[in-house]
């Protein structure tokens, strides 16, 4: 009984951690996602009210892009890490003036998209894997 048990929550973990994932239309297939901790997720956009006039280019040197790109505090995740937030995940390419500590800010194209995004409180993971074609 003792083993029976000991294997459901062996399975029960590796369920929880090495899971197929669909990101950017490819999948994750072998990866481990690492707790990192509740962030307060807010969002930005290119406009001037949100980037200060750097528009798309972002603190890396990358075009910042729907559904790939975050700014973050680098002294909590270091630039090109790989992010899992809700089902999504993001690659921290950015930062900001007021993305310090615990706080991730999420690229949207459009303004009307970041006010309805709000500001939200969520769970993050960091990953650790391959990407697969």
């Amino acid at each position: 009984m003792r083993n029976k048990l000991i294997c459901l929550i062996i399975i029960l973990f590796l369920s929880l951690c090495f899971i197929p994932l669909q990101v950017f239309g490819t999948t994750i297939s072998c990866y481990k996602r690492i707790p990192f901790g509740r962030f307060r997720l807010t969002a930005y956009c290119p406009c001037c009210d949100c980037s200060d006039d750097y528009y798309i280019k972002t603190a890396t040197g990358t075009t910042a892009k729907q559904g790939r790109t975050i700014a973050v505090d680098p002294d909590v995740i270091p630039y090109g890490s790989q992010v899992l937030i809700g089902d999504t995940v993001y690659i921290a390419e950015d930062c900001g003036g007021k993305v310090k500590g615990e706080v991730i800010d999420i690229f949207f194209e459009d303004h009307e998209d970041v006010d309805n995004f709000g500001v939200k409180h969520c769970d993050v993971w960091i990953i650790r894997g391959e990407w697969e074609q």
